[in-house]
């Protein structure tokens, strides 16, 4: 158990893959039809990130002895779904309601496992300065028309995301965060984001089709251009919200001659430039792949700004 409670982070990838893969087979009605080809994807990483967990804790002592079993048990869990054919469905709004609270939860487990490995300053970076970045991500899709997420229980003041979603980008970020910092091999910062993107990405690909298919966001009608029933520019917004930022946060938290607060102030300055540089990477990726309805979206908003 101590050594799960140190790596919580790749057991907490692998826990919310087999708990979207169960929801996906046995708690919707009908089942996500996909759901175990997507669900690979977290079970993948979490085995990856495990096989750096043995190498950091049993490394020189024969780490794949201690691998095999913990991969061989994990894989075979994660495969139970597969075994039943229970049939127990929720109706949406249960469904909402028990996501909400589990984002909550998530926060508070992962902000508890934090204790054992944050310094002082890291308290303000991953629970303060990337809590902001994604309350602004989550405002941002739904101000630009991209969706909305209504009905929802916890909303701040005067914003119109619920706060389980914005919480849910430092769940993310912190897991990626960890790996990164704690089991991977060091590496320059734009190969830190494009990992961080990774991680973000294995766990995002199984959850969105349930999300979406239960409306814990609506989708604007006008999306066309699909991947496994998700509008496109979803995946695409995920890759360029979390490659910049991952990059730009570890290059200036490792930029030398500066002082802790003054990182931290020069990265919130720079939000501008990270929110542009998505915005431009969103625009050129769905040009690219012939979403005209997804710059559609787009044209609608700079239009509203910006009236003829």
């Amino acid at each position: 158990m101590r050594f799960v409670w140190r790596n919580l982070p790749v057991f907490f990838i692998w826990f919310i893959g087999l708990s979207v893969l169960n929801n996906s087979l046995h708690h919707i009605s009908p089942p996500v039809g996909n759901a175990g080809i997507l669900s690979l994807f977290p079970l993948m990483c979490s085995l990856v990130l495990l096989w750096f967990a043995c190498r950091k804790e049993y490394g020189g002592r024969n780490e794949l002895k201690f691998f095999s079993p913990w991969a061989a048990g994990l894989t075979a869990l994660y495969l139970t779904p597969f075994m039943h054919g229970l049939s127990m469905p929720f109706n949406e709004q249960t469904q909402k309601l028990l996501y909400e609270f589990s984002a909550l939860a998530q926060f508070v487990l992962l902000a508890v496992h934090a204790k054992g490995w944050f310094a002082r300053q890291d308290w303000i970076w991953v629970f303060g300065v990337t809590l902001l970045f994604g309350l602004i991500l989550e405002n941002g899709g739904i101000v630009l028309g991209f969706f909305s997420e209504p009905g929802y229980l916890l909303y701040l003041p005067g914003v119109p995301a619920p706060l389980a979603t914005a919480l849910g980008w430092v769940n993310v970020l912190y897991c990626a965060f960890f790996a990164v910092e704690r089991l991977l091999p060091d590496m320059a910062p734009l190969s830190k984001g494009l990992v961080c993107a990774a991680i973000g990405l294995s766990l995002d690909i199984p959850f969105d089709p349930v999300a979406t298919r239960l409306g814990w966001w609506v989708w604007d009608p006008s999306l066309r251009v699909m991947v496994w029933n998700v509008p496109a520019v979803n995946f695409i917004a995920w890759f360029w919200a979390l490659f910049p930022y991952a990059a730009l946060y570890y290059w200036v938290r490792k930029k030398e001659g500066y002082g802790e607060g003054k990182k931290v102030v020069c990265f919130v300055g720079s939000f501008p430039l990270i929110l542009a540089g998505e915005f431009l990477g969103v625009i050129t990726t769905l040009a690219l792949v012939g979403d005209r309805a997804g710059l559609m979206v787009i044209q609608r908003f700079l239009s509203s700004l910006f009236p003829s």
